[in-house]
């Protein structure tokens, strides 16, 4: 598929926080890009400062992208549109958003990280098929890594 990556705009972002899932994660946590929006800012920040971008197939947001930097390291998280969950797009969608990162933000660091709660067991298994180890466990959650080199060959 062809992904166009959107920096988050508030009529995005009041899209995707009426997005309802079933499963461990309930919802998507869109609270700081209206914050973001009140406080009067030209490019809306997301949860801990983040960039997000609406992903749109067609004219569809099928999902969510968001990029964080923290020590020189690109942290990502990201969502799905629940009407496409289940529906194979997962790695598809992982990957398009990963060589997006790395592209657009000119991204040569050793890996790409990111947290997933334990209980999230179809995404741990998404993240480790797209090529993420787990590096650190934390009560609840897991913090995985991927290498960029390994990203870039996918190409």
């Amino acid at each position: 598929m062809n992904y166009k990556f959107e920096p988050m705009k508030i009529d995005q972002a009041r899209v995707i926080d009426k997005w309802k899932y079933t499963g461990v994660v309930k919802e998507i946590y869109m609270d700081p890009y209206f914050d973001s929006f009140e406080n009067g800012d030209i490019v809306l920040k997301g949860p801990g400062g983040c960039e997000g971008f609406a992903v749109y197939y067609q004219d569809e947001i099928i999902g969510l992208f968001e990029y964080y930097t923290t020590d020189n390291i690109m942290e990502i998280g990201l969502a799905l549109n629940p009407k496409y969950v289940g529906k194979g797009l997962g790695l598809e969608f992982l990957l398009a958003g990963l060589k997006f990162g790395i592209e657009n933000y000119n991204y040569n660091k050793e890996f790409i990280k990111l947290n997933v709660d334990k209980d999230n067991t179809p995404a741990v298994k998404l993240y480790k098929k797209a090529g993420f180890e787990i590096y650190n466990e934390n009560n609840d959650s897991y913090d995985m890594k991927v290498y960029t080199e390994e990203i870039l060959k996918e190409e």
